[in-house]
């Protein structure tokens, strides 16, 4: 089972399609915002009302479970979606091993005091390895140019 996330960057837009646990997030004016949602077991039962608050405690130990991932069916629905950027703007491409490891203010603070993405990808995924997170881990960090 393969989880996947992707981003085109086009002039004033950005484009992305996604299925499973990957996430897009937009950093702009110094906020982290999360674009896509998660297709897992939980994030299903909530979003669709039918897992109560009580109930989603005994789904944690399945709460990061695939539901929509490629190699599950023969044929998988990829979520996509299109949005309007602004110079400036940074996204991140990250795996789950990344943002369920590493909380999203620590993220928000690596990315604000580094101008360098590289850096910042770097870093992001140092703090990942320091809670235990494999190395096959997804971070991928692009910036929107002037128009």
């Amino acid at each position: 089972m393969t989880s996947f996330a992707g981003l085109l960057l086009a002039p004033g837009a950005a484009c992305m399609a996604y299925s499973g646990d990957m996430r897009v997030y937009r950093f702009r004016g110094g906020r982290l915002e999360e674009r896509t949602g998660d297709d897992t077991v939980l994030d299903s039962g909530v979003s669709a009302g039918t897992v109560s608050p009580d109930a989603s405690a005994n789904l944690i130990r399945l709460a990061n479970t695939a539901t929509r991932a490629l190699g599950c069916e023969a044929a998988v629905e990829v979520k996509t979606q299109v949005e309007r950027t602004e110079p400036g703007d940074i996204f991140l491409v990250c795996s789950g091993d990344l943002w369920g490891s590493v909380p999203e203010h620590r993220i928000t603070g690596i990315l604000a005091a580094h101008d360098e993405l590289r850096l910042a990808a770097g870093l992001l995924m140092d703090c990942a390895h320091e809670h235990g997170e494999p190395e096959q881990m997804t971070c991928i960090l692009a910036r929107v140019g002037d128009i």
